[in-house]
């Protein structure tokens, strides 16, 4: 039994180092989707009244779709471990649905445009929100396993220093 018990804990934190690897990897392909999405949709103004480039737009969107084909079939895990996954695959989800009501705005006009570039920018936010559990749940994943802290938060605006640490932060308290 013990050795059983041994056994689950050893999968138990690996599956927390590879999560926390994953986690980080995504993270950091979403940097520049958020980027790109607040030059267009600042959080703190009126939309741009310039559009990206239909290239950009597709890029953001491969970024969202390799983010969530890198999620991929989760192995049995942990509750706390599947939370965590389901929280970033939240996130994923609005923020592919926050792109593609994006482009439908852009083809949209007057009364529509506006507030379809709302909505896009609604689920944005929300996409963002969505992530906050999940980071709080890998931070506690990472301190139960004696990794330390593990600070991944998702900005907004990853241009505003006011906005809080959007960097990969491991340390113990």
């Amino acid at each position: 039994m013990a050795e059983l018990e041994a056994a689950e804990e050893a999968r138990h934190a690996e599956q927390v180092v590879e999560l926390t690897d994953l986690a980080v990897a995504i993270h950091g392909g979403l940097m520049p989707v958020l980027g790109g999405l607040h030059e267009y949709l600042p959080v703190d103004g009126p939309p741009s009244q310039e559009a990206p480039a239909a290239s950009e737009l597709e890029a953001w969107s491969a970024a969202v779709d390799d983010a969530s084909a890198r999620l991929g079939d989760p192995p049995s895990a942990s509750t706390e471990i599947n939370l965590t996954r389901q929280g970033i695959s939240l996130t994923l989800e609005l923020l592919d649905s926050a792109l593609r009501l994006y482009a439908e705005a852009l083809e949209a006009e007057g009364g529509q445009h506006e507030r379809l570039v709302a909505l896009a920018s609604e689920l944005r936010a929300d996409a963002v929100a969505s992530w906050s559990p999940a980071a709080l749940q890998l931070d506690q994943l990472n301190i139960d396993a004696g990794h330390g802290h593990v600070h991944l938060s998702l900005p907004l605006n990853p241009d505003d220093p006011g906005a809080g640490p959007h960097d990969l932060d491991t340390h113990d308290h």
